[in-house]
């Protein structure tokens, strides 16, 4: 049957249902619901705009219900959005925007059929570039420039680009040739040899929640890739002009419902373009980060943020506020909270510029990420990277100055990296299994260790390989702490430092250090157990800190019994041996400290913050000896 041409074909053949034979079907129905028809719009070489409307796309059989002419003089570059709305670019690289409202165009602003949006876009009319560009069901725009793929978005109402408009979602995309997308952030790029993958994108949580899935079956698409919503998709063979329907699932193991598609039309060949309005179909069951149910952490290491001059003591409070203690320089310390709810807050790394810091910290209602940065004595105002995360961050700041940021949403692991210009990409996922707790990250030069804590008790080791991807290296031992610690010693060479089971002789709980492989591979299998605590062997079960000194020592801090302890390894940071837990609270001191402490070196002095049941901010100094075989000899006071 030939593509209807005209309106009295149309009404020849609208009962005509010829439904095509499609290779191994996988006997799974569409989960697309859609509307009676979907409209799909073709300009032709001579200019002239057509709409044709393909009476089930749910299913995909060879059905139409109808055909009409709907404009002439079209040129350059035509795609469709939601809800009756196309773009046009000229080959001057105007974006326009017009809607067909069924029975004609609406008048635009300004009395004409289309209003100019933009400017700039003729890299699109390009013969490369066609297909690089598509528009899903919320009226999201996707282009793909180079190895970056780009999101924008126009608010018809409020007829301006959302902030936002342009930002790079993701990049290494330079192996696909086209793109299309359906429903809400559904994406599916062509590579070189016009296989799909499959992407989906959210804009609301600005994370990836598929990424490149894997299914049984493929399918191909070279030339024009479009989709009327709900992953219904479309796509013409190229020499013989079929037009192919078929229907994917990112649910089912096959992917898709048919290999090769099904064919539902012929003559398609010599369209400029073709593209459906995209909100025709929609594919409700698809999931969401919507509502996290983030954990309230409870009490974390304080984050000492002290770039240079004075100290700033980040903590979460009981009522999971987030404060900032800091040092006023006049002998007095002010307290000046931050405003909203938080679940806990993240390591402390160097901020964007020479004498700044960053720290983050997750909104208790939302699940936003957000960063804050100190610069010149004062922060300056969290930035929220979104992702519908439940626990608080881990952050690594990299050699060129970028931040990457880890976390933790529905027991998965995800990161967000930063650009060069200073705008982060989408969130992805890495890893597999049940993570419970903010994941333990470290970077060296490009490379980024991360480790996380499974519901299980056991951490699992990731690490970024040469490509930027986070990928398994293996499990760690099972430990009782909410994260490790993980730092690098004189040579840069990693450690591991947590508290876990001890067997045999003197059972019970344990800080222990892990080394790193003198290849650098992957850690060694066997803990390293520190000493146990005086008159309290068993009591090392929470959260630990740690630092190496200048002088090359591991030292290492905790609280146990209501007291604040810290020893150092007797030599450098590898050393096996390690000196007695020396108390740093005073004995008479009328304290009981119940919160993790936090060690840090701090304007030449290794520093100790540590808070007592009652709220009390204590910090206990020492100075670091040149021999790393030497104690520490430490003082403290009460700043607040």
């Amino acid at each position: 049957m030939k593509r209807l041409k005209a309106l009295g074909i149309a009404a020849a053949t609208l009962a005509t249902t010829i439904t095509a034979t499609a290779a191994m079907s996988t006997g799974t129905a569409s989960a697309a619901s859609c509307g009676p028809v979907a409209n799909i719009f073709t300009t032709q070489a001579d200019g002239d705009l057509w709409l044709y409307q393909h009476a089930d796309p749910t299913g995909g059989s060879f059905s139409w219900a109808g055909a009409k002419q709907v404009g002439w003089g079209w040129g350059g570059k035509t795609f469709a959005g939601p809800n009756g709305w196309l773009f046009n670019i000229t080959t001057g690289g105007e974006l326009r925007r017009l809607r067909y409202n069924g029975n004609g165009w609406d008048t635009q602003p300004g009395g004409g059929q289309y209003e100019t949006i933009g400017w700039g876009w003729q890299k699109f009319v390009e013969t490369a570039n066609r297909g690089k560009i598509t528009v899903d069901s919320d009226g999201s725009i996707y282009t793909l420039e180079g190895d970056q793929l780009r999101w924008w978005f126009f608010d018809h109402q409020a007829r301006t680009w959302a902030p936002g408009s342009g930002r790079v979602l993701d990049t290494g995309w330079g192996q696909f040739r086209m793109i299309a997308a359906s429903g809400q952030g559904g994406l599916k790029a062509s590579d070189a040899s016009y296989v799909l993958h499959h992407f989906r994108y959210d804009r609301v949580s600005e994370r990836f929640v598929l990424y490149k899935k894997e299914h049984n079956y493929t399918w191909q698409a070279t030339t024009k890739l479009f989709s009327p919503g709900g992953d219904i998709y479309y796509t013409v063979q190229p020499g013989v002009g079929e037009l192919r329907w078929n229907s994917y699932s990112e649910t089912s193991d096959n992917g898709w419902k048919v290999t090769l598609g099904r064919v539902i039309g012929h003559d398609w060949g010599t369209d400029v373009d073709i593209t459906a309005t995209t909100s025709d179909c929609s594919s409700p069951g698809n999931w969401v980060p919507r509502n996290p149910e983030v954990a309230d952490q409870g009490a974390m290491p304080i984050s000492q943020v002290s770039p240079n001059g004075a100290t700033h003591l980040v903590r979460v409070m009981p009522d999971n506020r987030v404060t900032d203690l800091r040092d006023s320089g006049m002998g007095y310390w002010v307290f000046e909270p931050f405003s909203g709810s938080f679940s806990g807050v993240s390591n402390v790394v160097p901020g964007p510029s020479s004498g700044t810091e960053t720290f983050g910290a997750t909104r208790l209602q939302t699940g936003d990420v957000e960063v804050n940065t100190l610069v010149g004595g004062s922060f300056q105002g969290f930035q929220s990277l979104k992702g519908a995360m439940q626990v608080a961050p881990a952050l690594v700041r990299r050699p060129d100055g970028t931040l990457v940021v880890y976390a933790m949403g529905e027991g998965q692991l995800h990161y967000r990296e930063q650009l060069p210009n200073g705008d982060f990409l989408a969130w992805r996922r890495f890893g597999t299994g049940s993570f419970t707790e903010t994941p333990s990250v470290i970077g060296r030069g490009d490379q980024v260790t991360v480790v996380g804590r499974s519901a299980d008790g056991r951490s699992s080791l990731f690490r970024t390989q040469s490509d930027g991807v986070v990928r398994w290296l293996g499990p760690l031992p099972s430990v009782v702490s909410p994260r490790p610690k993980l730092v690098k010693d004189a040579q840069d060479r990693m450690l591991l430092v947590d508290v876990g089971p001890r067997f045999g002789e003197g059972a019970g709980h344990g800080a222990f250090v892990i080394h790193e492989l003198a290849d650098r591979s992957d850690f060694e299998d066997t803990e390293r157990f520190l000493p146990d605590l005086p008159g309290a062997p068993d009591s090392e079960s929470g959260q630990l800190d740690a630092v190496v000194l200048p002088n090359g020592a591991l030292a290492v801090s905790l609280t146990a019994g209501g007291k604040v302890y810290v020893t150092t390894s007797k030599g450098a940071a590898t050393s096996t041996e390690f000196h007695p837990w020396q108390q740093v609270s005073a004995e008479g001191l009328n304290a009981e400290f119940t919160e993790p402490t936090s060690i840090r070196m701090t304007g030449g002095f290794v520093s100790v913050a540590a808070v007592t049941g009652n709220g009390s901010y204590y910090l206990f100094e020492a100075g670091v000896p040149q021999d790393p075989a030497a104690a520490l000899s430490f003082n403290g006071r009460q700043v607040a």
